[in-house]
């Protein structure tokens, strides 16, 4: 699935948006999975962050990621626009970094950083195809690829990135037959299950 001149200048662009974020460099753990936080299992809820080996300043839209797209430790996630989470975090993050209330920069940056993490996941694929039919890492390509796709549409970036990122999951849903189900219909695949 070789990717159109308007989806490698769009990937570009997108690159670039995370390698030079402007107002949106924040100190970050690098790795804001749900498995990096440490919650105390009795009292009031005191969120601790772990595991620092990746951290720096990066595009503070990449700890969103989490909220939308699957992680490694995360089969699938829920759709935080429709539970109110990803406007808690926006208008959190508007407090400290007020560009974050501009649309189009935000959807820009979120979009990029979605784009970036299923890329990441994506260089998998050869790894991914050489494993038995039923293994849930393959579905959870597949969720990976959609929810960076759905993500970037919902905020109207990327539209050709998107495009593309859709055609390789639905090679993929039939490459692998196995990996052909709707986690959205399933009951099967709860958001935010751990995967084993």
């Amino acid at each position: 699935m070789p990717p159109s001149g308007r989806t490698v200048h769009a990937l570009a662009a997108a690159m670039d948006e995370l390698a030079d974020p402007g107002p949106f460099l924040a100190f970050s753990n690098g790795d804001a999975e749900a498995n990096n936080v440490m919650l105390h299992a009795y009292g009031p809820p005191d969120a601790r962050l772990i595991d620092f080996e990746f951290a720096g300043y990066s595009h503070a839209l990449t700890d969103a990621v989490c909220l939308y797209v699957p992680g490694p430790a995360w089969l699938t996630v829920g759709d935080p626009t429709t539970t109110g989470l990803a406007d808690q975090y926006r208008h959190a993050l508007a407090r400290g970094i007020p560009e974050a209330e501009d649309d189009r920069r935000y959807g820009e940056g979120l979009g990029a950083a979605c784009m970036s993490w299923a890329l990441v996941r994506l260089q998998r694929l050869a790894q991914l195809d050489t494993r038995s039919p039923g293994d849930p890492s393959r579905l959870q390509l597949v969720a990976t690829l959609e929810a960076a796709a759905h993500t970037a549409e919902t905020y109207r970036a990327l539209p050709h990135v998107c495009g593309w990122m859709r055609r390789i999951a639905a090679v993929l849903r039939r490459r692998w037959p196995d990996a052909d189900k709707d986690l959205a219909e399933s009951e099967g695949f709860p958001p935010y299950r751990p995967r084993y």
